[in-house]
């Protein structure tokens, strides 16, 4: 998704609301520069402007991203065990442990009837 265009201080009220404030309106419009008493009676039509709702989509689509590039494949878990399973410095119930669940991820254990 393409960054939304928006006035720096409504993608700050936005960062904010999506981060640090973690969906307090008031709190985010005030730490983006509005005064205190504006922020009271008016940060939630801050958050319901259309440009607000586009920018927190952004941010959202970016965070469920990072969320997908964090997770782990099949091929790193096992790489992983193999870099355990050859690594001289790990204990051996730690190198039998991941070579025996690497032999089980590759079917080792498989009886066929």
């Amino acid at each position: 998704m393409e960054e939304p265009k928006i006035k720096p201080k409504l993608k700050k009220v936005a960062t904010y609301y999506a981060g640090e404030c973690m969906g307090n309106a008031e709190k985010s419009a005030v730490m983006a520069g509005y005064s205190p008493r504006y922020a009271r009676g008016n940060a939630y039509k801050i958050i319901r402007r259309e440009e607000v709702q586009e920018y927190l989509k952004y941010l959202h689509s970016l965070a469920q991203e990072e969320e997908q590039k964090q997770i782990a494949t099949i091929a790193d878990i096992q790489e992983f065990w193999t870099h355990i399973m050859n690594d001289k410095e790990q204990s051996v119930k730690n190198r039998l442990k991941a070579s025996e669940l690497l032999a089980k991820a590759q079917g080792a254990f498989r009886e066929e009837w």
